[in-house]
């Protein structure tokens, strides 16, 4: 029944086209050079048609508008892999191309003007919140002050979908060192928010603002069966903890209740250290630090050795493995620490990418508006830009020359719509049981955040394993955009 009604989604819509159109169905059939019958079935439902061109011929000789277009070619989509891949692969495309670029502004020290303490009424030591406006006004007063103390903490026991919590914390500049330890759950089974987001997207992407702020960040996660075990709880599931102050609240953030007794709060702190202890690690962050590039290299190493096929997808073509030890040498920033060692296992590495490559084992998704920085300033930004020095024009040709060559043979792929245009911050690997996506924060600093939590990992396996061929350029094409490139820079 499901696959009957996902086929009818894209028959029924070819159906009201057909008769808002008044389209003569035998004209359409000698248009798309098939068969009248053939046509009927795609209206019926009882058959789809093969490929994405042929929904475009159909859209062409219908006239379809390109809003009817899209949705069109979308609902074909979704009749050929099954609603559940369709919005999976959906939501993948909506973290890359929403994934947070660098914020011009910077964050704001909040000092808090008002003393928490002045809302308790006299003899109490809780405060009852009975409106969305109060749990959000106590939220920030407690949090803010927090943040002015020289070791603040913060303790999260709720699911990412609080805007008002999330944004104050991705815009908060702590007045010294504040830990802020966050617990959530994941599903065991696919579960989709009511825009058909995958929850677990929907949370990265209301998450990883705070990480651009550079915080002191860290999550904990535990599984669940439901969408969230605290939604169908009817008390107050949901708990903010600081040093002085605790809030429970409902699910919805509608009420909560507002404590500042201290045997409450440490019994409530007992509670979340104990749900912590339950919780696994399914991701990690580390700072991609110029005196530490050895234990970086021995990451990327030791994520290789489960390694079969290395997937990368970021806004440039990848140009590490064509760094040659000559290249590198010429390049490479002398001034900082044991940088003989570091280009002797860079070089390693970057050998390990060329035999990958050649083995088919190696593939690259980029866009050919990233490659701007690279050939206008010769700078990449896989690596920051305090290890090397940029490369020269004839450098950036020679790099160039390798990577048609990749196009060519397949394994470095051009992306068009709607991945043509990624965010400008995001580098992301597949390798073995970690993907790796590499970003830079507000402040400049140079992160890593690996997810190691399977079932994402499967999910970006299969997106990026199996990518729609529609959805990148030909070997050939690939090849002629880097050649245009290439006496671009000759020309100069």
């Amino acid at each position: 029944m499901k696959g009957l009604f996902i086929m009818s989604v894209f028959s029924d819509m070819l159906k009201v086209y057909v008769h808002e159109k008044d389209v003569k169905v035998g004209a359409l059939a000698q248009y798309c050079e098939t068969e009248r019958s053939t046509v009927y079935k795609f209206i019926n439902g009882k058959r789809e048609p093969q490929s994405a061109g042929l929904v475009e011929k159909i859209a062409s000789f219908m006239k379809l508008t390109p809003l009817e277009t899209y949705r069109l070619r979308e609902a074909w989509k979704m009749a050929r892999m099954g609603e559940d891949t369709y919005y999976i692969r959906k939501s993948i495309e909506h973290f890359l191309t929403d994934f947070p670029n660098r914020s011009s502004q910077p964050s704001r020290n909040f000092i808090p003007h008002d003393n928490v303490e002045k809302n308790f009424p006299p003899a109490h030591s809780c405060l009852l919140l009975n409106s969305r406006q109060a749990v959000d006004s106590s939220v920030h007063q407690i949090l803010l002050s927090e943040a002015s103390k020289s070791n603040g903490r913060i303790a999260l026991f709720l699911q990412p979908d609080y805007p008002f919590l999330l944004h104050l914390l991705s815009t908060i500049q702590p007045a010294g060192d504040l830990q802020i330890d966050h617990i959530f759950s994941l599903n065991h089974t696919v579960r989709f928010t009511e825009t058909h987001d995958l929850y677990e997207f929907y949370y990265l992407r209301n998450l990883f603002p705070i990480y651009m702020n550079s915080l002191n960040y860290h999550i904990h996660c535990f599984y669940t069966n439901e969408v969230s075990n605290f939604q169908n709880l009817s008390a107050l599931p949901y708990m903010i903890l600081t040093s002085e102050y605790a809030i429970t609240c409902s699910s919805d953030y509608q009420m909560g209740i507002l404590y500042q007794d201290p045997d409450i709060l440490q019994a409530l702190w007992n509670l979340f250290r104990s749900h912590q202890d339950l919780c696994q690690s399914v991701f990690q962050t580390f700072p991609l630090a110029a005196d530490d590039l050895p234990s970086l290299f021995q990451f990327v190493s030791n994520s290789r050795s489960s390694a079969d096929v290395i997937l990368y997808i970021q806004p440039e073509a990848c140009i590490l493995p064509f760094l040659r030890k000559d290249l590198l040498k010429a390049i490479f920033n002398y001034e900082l620490p044991m940088a003989d060692s570091v280009i002797s296992m860079a070089d390693s590495l970057f050998l390990d990418n060329i035999k990958r490559i050649k083995d088919g084992k190696f593939i690259i998704y980029f866009t050919e508006y990233g490659m701007t920085r690279f050939l206008q300033e010769g700078l990449f930004e896989e690596i920051p830009s305090t290890f090397y020095h940029p490369l020269t024009i004839e450098q950036r040709i020679r790099i160039l020359r390798e990577i048609a060559q990749c196009c060519h043979d397949g394994a470095y792929r051009i992306l068009k719509k709607p991945l043509n245009h990624l965010s400008e911050n995001l580098r992301m690997c597949l390798c073995g049981n970690t993907c790796s996506l590499t970003y830079q924060t507000n402040s400049g600093e140079h992160m890593c955040f690996s997810i190691m939590e399977p079932f994402m990992l499967q999910i970006f396996q299969d997106f990026l394993t199996n990518m729609d061929p529609d959805t990148y350029y030909s070997p050939k094409e690939a090849e002629q955009i880097i050649n245009r490139m290439i006496k671009h820079l000759e020309a100069k």
